[in-house]
């Protein structure tokens, strides 16, 4: 079920029902987001995923940072193809359009520090680089 679309997910339900919703994909996701000995973590990232968005900040040099809005539609299953747009609100004409399994978006929210991602996330973005490379000790 793609999220947003009236068949998916109860995004924003309270409550009890939020963790029904939540828990059957723990286990889903778990095995490629280092288990559950990063369950806090997972169940942060899984609610996320659900929402189909998230804002951060990209730091840059001085520090100065752009503020960025991501959006992704698809299936939350580990292995599924999220569609992914990432828009700069200061920057209009930046738009970046790319997918990516779902599992390792999850593993990116994990991740992140307050409002940034981490450096792995966007040296895939730029470079292409593959997460968990040897060049890539982040992920």
């Amino acid at each position: 079920m793609p999220f947003g679309s009236p068949e998916s997910f109860p995004v924003g339900a309270s409550g009890g029902d939020a963790a029904s919703v939540l828990e059957p994909l723990f286990p889903l996701f778990a095995p490629y987001c280092g288990g559950v000995a990063y369950q806090s973590l997972l169940e942060q990232a899984v609610s996320q995923l659900l929402s189909g968005s998230w804002d951060g900040r990209r730091r840059i040099a001085e520090g100065r940072d752009h503020r960025f809005t991501l959006q992704w539609e698809g299936e939350p299953a580990p292995l599924e193809a999220l569609s992914c747009q990432l828009r700069f609100p200061a920057f209009p004409q930046v738009n970046y359009t790319f997918s990516l399994p779902a599992y390792q978006l999850v593993s990116w929210l994990m991740q992140r520090q307050g409002d940034e991602f981490p450096v792995a996330f966007w040296s895939w973005l730029f470079t292409g680089e593959q997460p968990g490379t040897a060049e890539d000790p982040s992920t």
